[in-house]
């Protein structure tokens, strides 16, 4: 179960953070990905077992007026720079999926000392035209799906049973979840912030900076982010190797946990 707290940051700025695990453990700091905080917390309370693990909600997942003094990837960088000097973390443990595993890279190479050590799970954030990451925004929706997972099934459907009449013929209607279908809209704006139309921001040329050893955790079968990225990024990292998932898709945190763990256990335990 996690717990939600908001704290201030300086200038004012309100940050919701989720917690999970023995606050006296070692602290983690994870990183979300594209459906948000609570949408990972399988894997977050399962990282809870051995870790109090803190996962700060992305700007714009919660109001996304966040935004407005986000102007490019430096900024939000430094927005969870902030949050680390708050609660104090130095040399800590950065675990990242997707969008949030290319945060947590750009926090690491932006503030080197933050890290100890990085594990990058489907990690976003480099280019390359030869193997071009898929357009997330020209995917129409019910594509989504079959894009992210090896089983779209899955994928959390968007509606919701009403259990109300939805016809003049009696038949049941479906409702949209309008609460999921809001959170979802303030998610994709803000990954639309910083990945469209292309998601290089220049973190190829940043990589060099991280000094903590670092995992990167990839599915074989990424339909999103081609696992060439990988060993892209394991060229570009000081001190990284790379853990590949056969058959995984990009949603390896919900498709593949005990994968994705055993990944972590063997190559780099925490």
């Amino acid at each position: 179960m996690l717990r939600s707290e908001t704290i201030e940051l300086a200038g004012g700025r309100q940050q919701v953070l989720y917690h999970a695990g023995d606050e006296r453990a070692s602290a983690l700091v994870w990183f979300h990905g594209l459906n948000g905080a609570e949408a990972d917390a399988p894997i977050i309370e399962r990282l809870a077992n051995s870790h109090h693990v803190i996962a700060p909600l992305a700007p714009g997942f919660n109001d996304l007026d966040e935004l407005q003094d986000m102007r490019d990837i430096h900024d939000l960088a430094l927005h969870y720079d902030d949050i680390l000097d708050q609660l104090q973390l130095d040399q800590t443990t950065l675990v990242g999926h997707s969008f949030g595993a290319m945060i947590a890279a750009e926090v690491a190479a932006h503030v080197p000392s933050r890290a100890r050590k990085l594990v990058l799970i489907s990690p976003l954030g480099l280019w390359n035209d030869h193997y071009p990451v898929a357009d997330l925004f020209a995917v129409p929706s019910t594509e989504m799906p079959t894009l992210l997972y090896l089983d779209p099934g899955h994928a959390a459907p968007a509606p919701v049973p009403s259990g109300r009449s939805g016809s003049t013929n009696g038949t049941t209607a479906p409702t949209i979840d309008v609460e999921k279908l809001v959170t979802l809209v303030r998610g994709m704006t803000t990954v639309a912030r910083f990945l469209w139309p292309i998601p290089d921001r220049g973190l190829n040329r940043r990589l060099r900076r991280i000094k903590a050893e670092t995992l990167i955790v990839h599915g074989a079968n990424d339909a999103f982010v081609p696992v060439q990225y990988a060993h892209d990024f394991v060229a570009a990292l000081p001190h990284a190797r790379a853990s590949i998932i056969e058959n995984g898709s990009h949603m390896l945190p919900s498709e593949f946990l005990e994968q994705v763990l055993h990944a972590i256990e063997e190559e780099m335990p925490l």
